[in-house]
């Protein structure tokens, strides 16, 4: 079975930027990182059974994994999303469950898929061996992370901008996405091997000037206004709902693809603020 499509130069699909701007066009950053998420993931190929690690209410999941089968389990931490997902029907089972301590028997499935969640677990390093613990023998794990060149980068930007600040705004935006770890794709690589996996493919994606971009958006979308964000006041206002959502997402939709979502894809060189892998069980 092919798990990935793989060509020379890979194309970006602007119907999933748009797609995903139609619903959350309060928060733009979200929509251009999603977008490029689901260009990715529709690449994949999975084998059943499938565990999901990281499902939320699974909204985002409905968006990234459209083109692929209903998934046969998905886990969260948080249990507040957990009815949420159930009611998409893209899984067949939802649970409440710690990646960190997976309650599956030894080798359950074939393939085991987690978009932007290790950098949220405490200890990820347990957590990939669970995953490996759970992989039958051959079976795929596809991963998204963030990668050090992100955290490098915003600390660059915001230095330059007040070198004296920058650490601590490195250190805000960390808590506020709850990212307690960066790794570059050598750490990975040492990581998957120890829990007898290996790499087989893996790409960047987001490089520097898409990174910056994404991250000027999150910025301002996340910016409190009495304790509240401007991306909630924008999505759960009572004046907002009533605003022509056209006259909105069509400027935004053109400031996000001129400015970045084309070139925000895999990228030809090693270098990413994201980084997708895929690693098989020896």
């Amino acid at each position: 079975m092919e798990f990935i499509r793989q060509a020379k130069k890979y194309k970006v699909k602007e119907g999933y930027l748009t797609q995903y701007l139609q619903a959350y066009w309060f928060i733009p950053s979200d929509a251009l990182q999603r977008g490029i998420e689901a260009n990715v993931w529709d690449l994949c190929r999975f084998q059943r059974p499938i565990l999901d690690i990281g499902v939320g209410n699974g909204k985002i999941s409905i968006f990234i994994f459209r083109n692929h089968p209903q998934i046969d389990v998905g886990i969260d931490s948080d249990e507040s999303g957990l009815e949420s997902a159930r009611e998409t029907k893209k899984y067949l089972k939802i649970l409440h469950a710690d990646a960190q301590n997976l309650p599956f028997k030894d080798e359950s499935f074939n393939t085991v898929v987690s978009n932007s969640t290790f950098e949220h677990i405490s200890n990820d390093l347990k957590a990939v061996s669970e995953v490996a613990r759970v992989l039958k023998k051959g079976g795929l794990f596809f991963l998204t992370v963030p990668t050090t060149f992100l955290k490098d980068w915003i600390f660059e930007y915001e230095k330059k901008r007040d070198e004296q600040k920058a650490k601590d705004k490195l250190e805000k935006f960390n808590k506020r996405t709850q990212h307690f770890h960066y790794r570059t794709i050598f750490e990975w690589g040492k990581i998957i091997n120890k829990n007898n996996m290996e790499i087989v493919f893996y790409k960047y994606y987001f490089p520097k000037k898409a990174a910056l971009f994404w991250y000027r958006l999150f910025k301002i979308f996340t910016f409190k206004i009495n304790n509240r964000e401007l991306w909630s006041c924008l999505g759960h206002s009572s004046i907002t709902k009533y605003l022509p959502k056209k006259l909105i997402i069509i400027p935004l939709e053109r400031l996000i693809l001129r400015n970045t979502y084309s070139n925000a894809f895999f990228t030809d060189y090693e270098k990413g603020a994201q980084l997708f892998m895929i690693a098989e069980k020896i």
